[in-house]
Formats: C-alpha cells, sequence, structure tokens
C-alpha cells in the first residue's frame, strides 16, 4: 500500500512525500517581486513542518503585467540570485519548491496603471475593469514570456513549475474556458482550438528547459456551470497534454467569477471538492494526479493516498491553520493539529480589507518574523476569565510558555459565541476549533472551571488577569428575543418571523429557524443594500444560494419604525406597514461590557482586556490580541 509519506516521483524531481503547498497570495510581498523577509519565514515554516513541496504564489511571465498590487516575478539576473539564495533555504529542509508560473491577463491590475488587461476576449473582469482581446500576432510574444520565465525559474534553484490553467481565470484559463473564450480564429471555438494556446505554452517550456524540469499542471477538472468545461472535455485534453510533456495534473474546479466558492471550498462545501473528477482523470492519466480543494483533515489526506484515489494532496488553508499539518499527520498527532474550519475570515477575509492574510486560529501565520513564542522568564500565575476561543487561544499559549493558567467560564460550555455560529449545519465544522482548544487544554492540563462568574475576590491568587468574556447582545427592551436567543435555544421562535438586522448574525439565526422549522416564513430587515454585508465572496455565494432555497424574503435599505400596531418600516422615504408577526428577533449587533475589567483593575492586579469585552469584532481579533498579549507575559 502506497502511503502519504512515501516518496513520490513527478518526471525527474522526487519528493520525499506526497504532500505539496498550494499558493495563495496573502499579499506579503513588495514591487521587487522577490520574495521579502516576511514570505521567506511564512514558507520557510511550513518546509520546517516537512510539506512534500510548497508551490509558491502566482510568479507572473511579464514583470510589467502584475497579478496583485506585489507579484513574483524575475526581473533581472539580480533578482534570479536573490531566489537562489531562497530557495537554497527551502531545500535545506528537504522539501522541493516550484513556482505558479502565469500571464495574469484578465485579472491583471494594469487597468490601474491606464494598460487595459488583455484576454482571450474582451469582458469585464473579476475587478469589473474592460478587458481587451489579444491579437493573434501578440501570441508568440505571449509563449517566450512562459519559457523564458520557466527557464529563470530553472535557474533560480526552482525544482519544476506548476502551470495555471484553471478556472476561466489568468490568461491560459480564460482562453481554455468555453465562458469566457469567445474568438473565431485558430485560438477559439472547438476544445482543441481553446487549448491551442495552453499546448504552445506547453511545448515551448520543454524546449526551453528541458525535460529534467517538470510541469504540474493545475487545471479545472470541471467548472461545474453550465456551459463551461465539463470533466468530458478535460479527459479529451489529457492524453493530449500528456504527449506534448505534463509530468503531472494538479485537479481544482470551479469557475473564478461564477462559482469561487468551489475554487476555495467554504462553509458548507464539501472536503476534497475536486475528487470525483480526479478519479476520472486518474483512470486515464500516465502521470501522477494530485488533487487540491478542502483537504484540512489528516485522517482524510491519508486515506486519499492509501485508497489509491490519487498519487498527491495540495493543501492550503490547512497549512496556514497550522504550519505542521504534515508533521503532525506523519506523526500520527491528528488531535494537535489546529484545524481549518473553511471560514475564509482570515486567509481572504483580511485581504477583502486590504490586509495581509493570517488566520483566525494562528496568529502566526504571515507575522513568523515578529512573533515569537519563548519560554516564559517569569513564573506569573494567569486567570483568563471567558472559555471562547479567544480566551483558550490564550490560555493555551500561557501552558506551552511554561506559565501556570487557568481558565473561568460563567457558562456550562466552553467556546463563547462558536457555539452559536456553528449552529447552522453549513457551519458546524466551525466548532472543530472549539474541539481541538478543549483537546489542547486537556493535553497541556490546564484547569478550567465551568459554570463560574468571576468576580473581584476570585482574583487574589493569580498575578495575571486576562479578561475575554464577551459582549453583551442589544435588545431593545428585556422582553425582546436576540438572534443570540435563537441561535442559543433560549427561545423557539416558528410561524411567521421578522428577523431585524441582515448581518452574519442575522441571517445565521434565520437560516437556523427555517432548519428548525421548515414551514416557517422569515422576513429579514437590513439597513443596508444587501445582507450578509461584508462576507467574503466565496462564503457569500453560498449563502446566498442557501437562502434563495430557504423561505426567507430580504427586505433591504429598509429601516424599522415602531412595532406597534404592525411592523412599519420606512423604505426610500416611504413608510409601510409589513402588518403583524408572531416573533420579532433582533440581530442589531452587541456592546462590550469592560465592567469587570474595570473592577479588577482598580484592585491594582496585572489586567488586560480582549476580545468581545473590549471592542466587538471577529473571532480573529480575539484570538490574536489574546495571544499577543501571553505572548509578553
Amino acid at each position: 500500500m502506497t502511503t502519504l509519506f512515501d516518496e513520490l516521483q513527478i518526471g525527474s524531481m522526487i519528493l520525499k512525500n506526497r504532500t505539496f503547498m498550494a499558493p495563495m497570495s496573502l499579499g506579503y510581498g513588495d514591487q521587487t517581486g522577490i520574495p521579502t523577509l516576511q514570505e521567506q519565514a511564512y514558507w520557510l515554516e511550513r518546509a520546517k513542518g516537512e510539506v512534500g513541496c510548497i508551490i509558491t504564489d502566482a510568479t507572473s511571465v511579464d514583470p510589467n503585467t502584475p497579478y496583485l498590487g506585489n507579484t513574483l516575478c524575475f526581473r533581472s539576473e539580480e533578482s534570479i540570485l536573490e531566489y537562489k539564495k531562497f530557495t537554497d533555504k527551502i531545500h535545506a529542509y528537504g522539501t522541493k519548491i516550484i513556482p505558479q508560473i502565469t500571464h495574469p491577463g484578465p485579472e491583471s491590475i494594469s487597468s490601474f496603471f491606464g494598460i487595459t488587461p488583455i484576454s482571450s476576449s474582451g469582458y469585464l473582469n473579476s475587478m469589473y475593469q474592460q478587458t481587451r482581446e489579444l491579437k493573434i500576432e501578440e501570441i508568440p510574444n505571449i509563449i517566450s514570456m512562459y519559457a523564458n520565465t520557466s527557464y529563470q525559474a530553472k535557474q533560480a534553484g526552482f525544482d519544476g513549475i506548476e502551470l495555471h490553467c484553471a478556472h476561466g481565470y489568468m490568461l491560459l484559463g480564460s482562453f481554455l474556458s468555453p465562458l469566457k473564450n469567445k474568438r473565431t480564429d485558430a485560438y477559439g471555438g472547438n476544445l482543441m482550438n481553446r487549448a491551442r494556446l495552453l499546448f504552445e505554452v506547453v511545448e515551448a517550456i520543454k524546449d526551453k528547459c528541458g525535460n529534467d524540469f517538470p510541469i504540474i499542471l493545475r487545471m479545472s477538472g470541471s467548472e461545474k456551470i453550465c456551459g463551461g468545461n465539463t470533466i468530458e472535455d478535460t479527459l479529451q485534453l489529457i492524453p493530449e497534454l500528456e504527449k506534448r510533456g505534463v509530468d503531472a495534473f494538479e485537479v481544482s474546479g470551479g469557475s473564478q467569477y461564477e462559482l469561487p466558492n468551489k475554487i476555495m471550498p467554504s462553509h458548507g462545501e464539501e472536503c476534497a471538492t475536486n475528487l470525483a473528477e480526479a478519479l476520472r482523470i486518474k483512470e486515464i492519466s500516465h502521470v501522477p494526479v494530485l488533487l487540491v480543494g478542502k483537504i484540512n483533515d489528516a485522517k482524510l489526506a491519508r486515506s486519499l493516498v492509501e485508497e489509491g484515489k490519487v498519487d498527491g494532496i495540495v493543501l492550503g488553508r490547512a497549512l496556514l491553520a497550522d504550519a505542521d499539518f504534515v508533521k503532525k499527520t506523519k506523526e500520527d498527532k491528528d488531535a494537535q493539529i489546529a484545524p481549518c474550519t473553511g471560514c475564509l475570515a482570515g486567509c481572504v477575509g483580511q485581504q477583502t480589507k486590504r490586509l495581509c492574510g493570517t488566520c483566525v486560529i494562528n496568529p502566526f501565520c504571515g507575522h513568523e518574523t515578529e512573533m515569537k513564542m519563548e519560554p516564559a522568564t517569569s513564573n506569573k500565575k494567569v486567570m483568563i476569565v471567558g472559555g471562547g476561543i479567544g480566551g483558550l487561544s490564550a490560555a493555551r499559549m500561557c501552558a506551552l510558555r511554561g506559565l501556570d493558567v487557568e481558565v473561568f467560564e460563567k457558562s456550562g460550555v466552553l467556546g463563547g459565541q462558536i457555539n452559536l455560529a456553528s449552529k447552522i449545519t453549513p457551519k458546524k465544522e466551525m466548532h472543530k476549533w472549539i474541539d481541538y482548544l478543549e483537546s489542547e487544554c486537556q493535553r497541556l492540563h490546564i484547569p478550567v472551571h465551568l459554570n463560574h462568574e468571576v468576580n473581584v475576590n476570585d482574583v487574589h491568587d493569580f498575578d495575571v488577569v486576562l479578561v475575554c468574556n464577551g459582549s453583551i447582545p442589544n435588545r431593545p427592551n428585556e422582553n425582546a428575543y436576540t438572534a443570540h436567543d435563537v441561535l442559543d435555544d433560549k427561545v423557539d421562535v416558528h410561524g411567521n418571523i421578522l428577523v431585524v438586522g441582515g448581518g452574519m448574525v442575522g441571517v445565521e439565526a434565520s437560516e437556523y429557524i427555517c432548519e428548525k422549522h421548515p414551514d416557517a416564513h422569515v422576513t429579514i430587515l437590513e439597513m443596508k443594500k444587501n445582507i450578509d454585508d461584508g462576507e467574503c465572496p466565496a462564503n457569500l455565494v453560498s449563502t446566498m444560494t442557501r437562502i434563495q432555497g430557504l423561505p426567507i424574503t430580504a427586505l433591504t435599505e429598509t429601516k424599522l419604525v415602531s412595532v406597534e400596531d404592525g411592523v412599519k418600516v420606512e423604505k426610500g422615504g416611504e413608510t409601510q406597514n409589513l402588518g403583524k408577526f408572531d416573533f420579532i428577533v433582533y440581530a442589531t449587533g452587541s456592546k462590550p461590557d469592560p465592567s469587570l475589567y474595570e473592577a479588577i483593575r482598580e484592585t491594582g492586579k496585572e489586567t488586560y482586556l480582549f476580545g468581545d469585552a473590549s471592542s466587538v469584532a471577529q473571532a480573529l481579533e480575539a484570538v490574536r490580541d489574546g495571544v499577543n498579549i501571553t505572548l509578553k507575559l
């Protein structure tokens, strides 16, 4: 039986195991195109974690055509030498490294510099910028760029390349996809014509770099949308690509514009999302088949290879959540792996705020240079007030540093609001965070006191107190129901229900009501233009798809006026009466409650406040702030 930790040969490249790190472009680069110290530290940490091969972020074949603001590229001979220093560092850990070679094409941000992005055909890209059709006489130069960049990668010490041709995305993907390619020349029309540019690029790379420099092709097994490439289309391409020198296939899926939730499988999406297509490809492929797409469980990772379903796995967000995922999987330490739950809040959500990506459960991700976990130099005894994931993460870090720490939680369960967020079926996997942190508390022998509401008199035996006891949901009066009440099963609402507030919590409560009572009808009232505003695109697509199939009506840009004598609302300057509802549920936010912190601080005790008790935010902020505090104790 082949295992995940057996060697894998791809062309002339031999990997120590069958794990790959996917490129994720988290925003750590700069305008030089050379990996920054931040990027290097981030990848080196995964190499230390025994990943078999790291695929670096998108590397543009045209330095003047960036994918993101700061895109990897080879600008000069000097930059190649700098890259060589970096690849040598990775190789020191026995890990292979390859760049993801691409021309951003329609996804280039060049329009912001006055240059219209090129594509197979003119259309609006994902940034709603107009692209232009690549002229046929421009194609030979594009092909040369791919070949030359691949050769530069070889000079820089890379072990091969990954060629990006997936998702109807970037230049090669836009040519291959019938959703995007509307050309009528030799590079458009039927499947083989749409694949012509891909074929010519592969041939040019092989001619330039030789057969001792492997090509892994990232492709969509299926674009999973009507009018897109199907698995049957892909199967036609496999022998043609093998014949031209492709050494392995990495099977992804989905379409960037229409189904980003299939490319970055989020809440509610199945694990090993693209497995069905990979199985079909493996039936006919004579070269290794790799699988990417929500492989975030150690048992699943092992089984995919052991059962012969694929030859290797490509891990993305699982390696953000835990840089040692591979090492811990090898050592059968599954319970110690910090889990990715598909939330996208840190890795993608932060970038929508123009911040570098990170991870909710692993605040060290992307901050490896400035965040260091070192043994504590003091023997302080630490009290953690609040057993949410922020408090539990802080407690774990205290214990790992050798500090004496105890957790106090006023309720009978740990996890705080993650218990509520994980109530609806598509988000149940978020409970993995709680399970992991509870397990870590047990492993590290951290005393946990449930049903214990801390008061000032409880802190005398402790040197430091960290307060993260949450927030209080807003309610218009003491008898009003909140979304928190619904999600916590403190009240059972049914029939015709009004939910005031269409943010994430309001939408979750609405879905939960419909799960419990399929005959209910929910009306969401939201003042903004859209419900679930601020959610990252992949999760938003999934959420809106589910909402459309439920008895939920969303009234946006609508303000609640009063609830007496029927619910009165204001929309567009006009007042309407929506009539009576059986229940009204408020999802209008929460407010911090720093009262306990202030009382403890007045005693002179060293006291810190973080999480929702300080400022209502996401779990990401609570975990990050708690860990940062404990690193300084």
